[in-house]
Order: C-alpha cells, then structure tokens, then sequence
C-alpha cells in the first residue's frame, strides 16, 4: 500500500482508534458473561480474564470443569483480537492496512461475541465491547475517507 505522510485528522483518528482498543482490553476485566451455577442455583458473572484462569485448572464436577475449559479457550480470542488491533493502530502511521486490520479484528470481535459470548449469557463487559466495536467500525471507515481526502494545506504543495 502507498505510504502517505500522516496529518493531524488522520492522527486523532489513529489515536482514537488506539484508546478504544485500550478500552476494549479493559472491558476483559468486567464481566463478560453470566451463568447459572447447577449446584447453587447463583447467577454468577465471569470476566475473560476469570475465564483464561480456568485453563489450567482442576473442577470437582468434570461436565463444568470440561464446559468452562472450552468456553476459556475460546476465551483467549476475545483478549487476543483487541490486543492485534492496538498495535496495527499504534504502529502503522502511513498506510491503509491499520484500516484494514482494524476493520477484520471489528468483524472478529463482534463475531466472536455473538457466537462465544451468546445471547443468554451476555453480559454487561460483552455489550459494551459490542457497542465499542461498532464505533471503531465507524471510525476506522472514516478513517479510510480521510486518507483520500486533501486538506487545505496538503493542496497547495
């Protein structure tokens, strides 16, 4: 892709796009999703980071222990995408593929939600990492426009 030198709309843009992934690497921390625990009957909230240190892990009760090893692995996508995303932001200032990368890591992040996370279990972390995913959607869109568009001072050079 062609290298094209970063103003300051593109730059806020950049920096915006890095602080809403910083956001959705701290929503891992708030709960994710909500179960019903088949021995007490307690709604119990789980974060993804909660979940991640379920891997390694001995259960009392081999069917939870084997659900939440599989919901933990599935786990790690969820604290991996944000992460990819930042750092494509944070790292490449001159060409389109940050755009691009962040626009995939949107789709698997929402995707992965809605499929990991569903909708019975969705709790207040995940709808808010939904919401945050569709306005780095947004903003990464606006972010591919304004890498076409010249300002005042780029048309006179």
């Amino acid at each position: 892709m062609n290298k094209i030198a970063e103003n300051k709309t593109r730059k806020r843009l950049r920096i915006t796009l890095c602080i809403l992934y910083l956001f959705e690497i701290v929503l891992c921390t708030m709960p994710y999703l909500q179960y019903i625990d088949p021995k007490t009957g307690v709604l119990t909230s789980l974060s993804v980071l909660d979940m991640l240190s379920y891997l390694g892990a001995s259960f009392s009760d081999a069917e939870l222990g084997r659900s939440l090893t599989k919901a933990a692995l599935f786990m790690i996508v969820l604290f991996i995408i944000p992460i990819v995303g930042f750092f494509f932001c944070a790292l490449d200032k001159e060409r389109n593929l940050k755009n691009v990368a962040s626009l995939i890591c949107c789709l698997l992040g929402v995707l992965s939600i809605l499929f990991v996370v569903t909708g019975s279990t969705i709790s207040l972390g995940s709808m808010l990492g939904l919401l945050l995913y569709l306005l780095i959607c947004f903003l990464t869109t606006i972010s591919i426009f304004a890498r076409y568009i010249k300002t005042p001072d780029e048309q006179q050079n």
